[in-house]
Order: C-alpha cells, then sequence, then structure tokens
C-alpha cells in the first residue's frame, strides 16, 4: 500500500502541474510572525512541488526543502531559479530523515502526517521559533478526504505544542474538490528558553 501511495505521488508531481497558492492560514501565520531578523533558516517538511518554500524564500527566509518526490523537487528547483531565491532541495524519506535539532527559525508541515516525527519536528524548532502546522483533521459523521490515519484528531496539534505559546489556530470544516474536509492548524512559538 505504501508503494501504491508513494507512486501516485510521483505521478502527481510529474504532471508538473502550478504548485498552486499557498494555504490561506499558513499566509496569515507568516504575516503574525512578520519578515525575519536577518538571514534565517526555515525548514518547509514534506514540501512537495513547494508552493510554502517559494513563499518563505520570498519572505527572505533560508529555505531547506523537504520531500521524496523528484520531479516536485526538480520543478521547485527551476522555479526557485528562476525566481533567483534560495531554496535547498533535499529528496529525503521525511519519515526516516534525522530532522537537525535546533536549527530551524520556522518550521512549516502542510498537509502531511507522520506522528512518529512529532518528537523530533519539536526539537527541529531552535529556541524562539516557530512552528506552523496544518492538515487535515477526522470530520465527524462524514467520509474523510484522505484515510482516516491521515487525519488528525482534536487536540493533537496542541499536545504537540504544549508548553509553547499558541499564536494562532484553525478548526474549521471546508468544502473542496472531494465534499466537506475539516482541518486543523497551529502557529506556535517555542520558548526562547531551551526546554
Amino acid at each position: 500500500m505504501e508503494h501504491d501511495r508513494r507512486r501516485h505521488w510521483q505521478e502527481r508531481h510529474r504532471a508538473g502541474h502550478d504548485p498552486g497558492a499557498p494555504s490561506p492560514f499558513v499566509v496569515a501565520a507568516l504575516a503574525l510572525l512578520g519578515a525575519p531578523p536577518g538571514r534565517r533558516r526555515a525548514l518547509d517538511l514534506a514540501c512537495g512541488r513547494g508552493r510554502h518554500a517559494l513563499l518563505l524564500a520570498e519572505l527572505g527566509y533560508q529555505v531547506d526543502a523537504v520531500d521524496f518526490s523528484l520531479p516536485a523537487l526538480t520543478t521547485l528547483r527551476r522555479r526557485a531559479a528562476a525566481r533567483q531565491l534560495d531554496v535547498r532541495c533535499l529528496a529525503a524519506d521525511v519519515g526516516a530523515w534525522p530532522l537537525p535539532t535546533g536549527r530551524y527559525a520556522l518550521v512549516v508541515v502542510v498537509n502531511f502526517l507522520d506522528r512518529s516525527i512529532f518528537p523530533a519536528l519539536r526539537a527541529a524548532v531552535a529556541p524562539g521559533g516557530a512552528l506552523i502546522y496544518e492538515t487535515h483533521g477526522r470530520t465527524a459523521g462524514a467520509v474523510p478526504a484522505v484515510r482516516p490515519e491521515f487525519c488528525l484528531e482534536p487536540g493533537e496539534l496542541d499536545a504537540l505544542c504544549g508548553g509553547w505559546e499558541v499564536l494562532l489556530r484553525r478548526d474549521d470544516e471546508t468544502l473542496d474538490r472531494d465534499g466537506h474536509a475539516r482541518r486543523f492548524g497551529i502557529l506556535a512559538r517555542r520558548p526562547s528558553s531551551a526546554h
């Protein structure tokens, strides 16, 4: 099953469609954070074709964009080079990639869920840095747009960011191409003192 899912994503990215607009939640979260002071490092994890990596680079971040899909990263690298943006593309299985500890002023994860990396994801955010996480949530009484194991439960993002300052949340239902979809999101800042 995992192989079929990966092949689906490879084919989808190989089609070379426009990556689309950044998530409105991510845009709102970035507006709250403001411009990064100096050249701060950001991570776009499971970046796909890089709609958020490009936005982060436009805002002045040095971006590490990580995804397993070579077609997606090829598209992203080409778009970043054409716009002279600072995006470093890394081909890796996100679930197995060793996230660097305390390296990133900002970590962004959208439409990806692997609970096994939550501790490493949290540790990758530098003291005083922030995490933006947004993905599908369980919808009561409706068929989810994605498989249930890839849907967050209520409160999971709060647990992931326990002890951090939550600056923005998302918990709503929207209409997408597959019908009703629930979305959870969080923008949380890690305390400046390491804990």
